[in-house]
């Protein structure tokens, strides 16, 4: 690679970076009614997704609008996955109040209801940000293509804990220190790299990109995009 290509991976590099950046101050700061996260995630996914197939993008116009296209399910969407993260507080909560066998029964049950939460959380918003399709459609379909593709619904769950976990980890000086980076990149970088997975998935079963479209069932009605 010459000095000139390099410039120019640079700049693109530093271009993406600034687009993430955007997008994640944007989400933060539209995630604040608290209310509007499932629509808010909806509208990340679809144009992160956009950004990691390469496609160009107007952050905010195409962020509002995914914005508003998709508040409906995305707020009830949004509600469930509230729903299920208050079942797990609780349950866990419970559980580490527990002794011995009991203990260890209900960590376990926890730890499922947890593992279906995430994949829950993993796909329902990039499926509702990229296809057209009923809630319940959605639903089944992310199970689908969580069953289909496990390896990449692993993959999915560590980037979505990562953050978390280094939050959690992490003394708290160190954790303060990061926090200026979690403020510019915490959200958008990881729904970025789900993206990169996610578009590989999807194009399994999109019929424009397939090989043998009768090879594959079909998991949704019409693409947004």
């Amino acid at each position: 690679m010459n000095k000139d290509q390099l410039k120019a991976s640079f700049g693109r590099f530093m271009y993406g970076m600034s687009d993430l950046m955007i997008l994640n101050l944007l989400t933060l700061f539209c995630c604040l009614p608290i209310l509007t996260i499932g629509p808010v995630l909806c509208a990340l996914y679809s144009v992160t997704l956009k950004l990691a197939r390469n496609q160009a993008v107007d952050i905010l116009r195409d962020f509002f609008s995914a914005f508003k296209e998709n508040f409906k399910n995305g707020f009830i969407f949004g509600l469930i996955a509230a729903f299920g993260a208050v079942v797990i507080f609780a349950d866990g909560v419970y559980a580490f109040s527990l002794e011995g066998a009991a203990k260890i029964f209900f960590c376990i049950v926890t730890g499922i209801i947890a593992a279906i939460w995430l994949t829950y959380v993993c796909y329902v918003f990039a499926l509702q940000a990229r296809y057209e399709n009923s809630l319940m459609g959605h639903i089944k379909n992310a199970f689908k293509l969580a069953f289909i593709s496990p390896v990449q619904t692993i993959l999915l769950w560590v980037i979505h804990a990562i953050p978390v976990a280094l939050i959690l980890v992490l003394p708290r000086n160190v954790a303060a220190q990061i926090g200026v980076f979690y403020l510019m990149f915490g959200v958008s970088l990881p729904v970025f790299c789900c993206c990169k997975i996610l578009n590989g998935i999807f194009a399994r079963f999109n019929p424009e990109e397939k090989n043998n479209p009768e090879d594959e069932d079909e998991l949704y009605n019409s693409s947004h995009h």
